[in-house]
């Protein structure tokens, strides 16, 4: 992310009048399932970090 940010992102925004938008999207598998205790902490982190969606299913 650190390279995105000085490779795009701070090169767009010294352009006059810019607006940058920058999304990430999480997709993950996990096979055997997420205990309730796993999806609790993957949710308390989501929000500490300011996701605006959350959700685990």
């Amino acid at each position: 992310m650190h390279q995105i940010v000085e490779a795009i992102v701070e090169q767009l925004t010294t352009l006059p009048g810019s607006k940058v938008t920058l999304r990430l999207e999480i997709d993950a598998e996990v096979p055997s399932g997420l205990d309730r205790a796993k999806v609790r902490t993957l949710i308390e982190n989501a929000n500490t970090l300011g996701f605006s969606e959350r959700s685990v299913e």
